[in-house]
C-alpha cells in the first residue's frame, strides 16, 4: 500500500474512520491473495523479477520441498542464449541464522549422461 492512499483517506474526513481500515484491509489482503499466487513472491518486493518474467518462469521451474530443505529446478539460458539446468539446494539452519545454499549447474551437452546417471542412482535407491 502506498502512503499516499493512507493520507488521501484521512484528506476526505480529516480522520479516519473504522470503514476506512476495513477498506485498507480488504485492498491488502486482496494484494496479499494476488501475490500469493506467484511462485517467487518475494522477487517482485525486491524487485528483482517483472510480474510477467515470473509467470512465464514457472513453465522451466520445479520446486520440491523435503524437509529443512527445499530444491529448486530451473532451466536458464546463458548469454548466448543455449539453455542449461541450474539446481539449487536451499537449507534451513535454525532460527536466526541464515540459509545456506547450493547450487549445480548442467549444461546442455552433458544433460544427458547426467539424467541417465541420476536415473540409474534413483532406481538403486529402491
Amino acid at each position: 500500500m502506498q502512503k499516499n492512499r493512507v493520507l488521501s483517506l484521512r484528506n476526505d474526513l480529516g480522520y479516519t474512520t473504522i470503514d476506512d481500515v476495513i477498506q485498507l484491509a480488504q485492498e491488502l489482503l486482496a494484494r496479499l491473495n494476488q501475490l500469493g499466487e506467484y511462485k517467487h513472491p518475494l522477487d517482485v518486493r525486491r524487485g528483482r523479477k517483472e510480474v510477467m518474467i515470473m509467470v512465464e518462469r514457472e513453465e522451466n521451474s520445479r520446486t520440491i520441498k523435503a524437509g529443512a530443505k527445499t530444491y529448486f529446478l530451473d532451466i536458464k539460458e546463458t548469454k548466448e542464449g543455449k539453455p542449461y539446468l541450474m539446481i539449487t539446494e536451499n537449507r534451513f539452519k535454525g532460527e536466526g541464522e541464515e540459509r545456506e545454499r547450493s547450487t549445480i549447474i548442467v549444461f546442455q551437452d552433458n544433460a544427458q549422461a547426467f539424467s541417465e546417471a541420476l536415473t540409474e542412482m534413483v532406481e538403486k535407491l529402491e
